[in-house]
């Protein structure tokens, strides 16, 4: 990895524990990116686009303060159904909120597109990368998504569940059937595989 500081453009706690885990230094830089005005995008763009466009705009807002530094930038765009039905998994700041997405999800199967944009800012070399992770929920009821909710409180999640959390509870009180994708992290919005392929495209002579 270059020597030039890593700079996360991204308030995102789960990416930074991402990172952390496979003990590459960074610094956080959490950009002022409304997200939501931008979920009219969708159907016109597609989820993978969307989560680029959305990265690079989280990007843009913190570039100019890291010069001569790597500055990476992520979204990620969780999408339940396809075609005109599709609908997008956001977060739910409220129990009833978040307890009413989950059961949407209830045996369903949705995915999670991320979007990376990693910008070299002294030598403008930039790369761009989606990752798709494809997520199975369970057929659970009002009682389990209520519990679960009043346990973890994923209110800062799109979704309103954690993959984390899964492994603290016991085996027959998980949401999650299953999760299809290059790697977990990708569920946790930073998938490592996808950044550590991009790195080394930025960072080649």
């Amino acid at each position: 990895m270059s020597v030039r500081p890593l700079v996360l453009a991204s308030g995102s706690s789960a990416r930074a524990s991402v990172l952390r885990a496979a003990g590459i230094e960074f610094v956080v830089d959490r950009p002022d990116v409304d997200e939501r005005a931008h979920d009219e995008l969708l159907l016109s763009h597609g989820p993978g686009a969307l989560a680029v466009h959305l990265a690079r705009l989280k990007l843009e807002t913190v570039a100019g303060r890291h010069p001569d530094s790597l500055v990476l930038a992520a979204d990620q765009v969780g999408v339940l159904g396809d075609g005109d039905q599709v609908t997008m998994l956001v977060q739910q700041p409220t129990f009833d909120g978040a307890v009413g997405q989950l059961l949407t999800m209830s045996g369903t199967t949705h995915l999670l597109v991320n979007g990376l944009v990693l910008l070299d800012t002294l030598t403008g070399r930039e790369a761009i990368g989606t990752d798709v992770q494809t997520v199975t929920m369970r057929t659970y009821e009002r009682a389990a998504a209520e519990a679960y909710v009043r346990r973890f409180e994923p209110y800062e999640s799109a979704g309103s569940y954690r993959l984390e959390d899964q492994e603290r509870m016991a085996p027959e009180d998980r949401l999650l059937d299953g999760v299809a994708g290059e790697d977990p992290t990708g569920v946790l919005g930073l998938p490592l595989p996808l950044f550590l392929r991009m790195l080394e495209e930025v960072s080649s002579p």
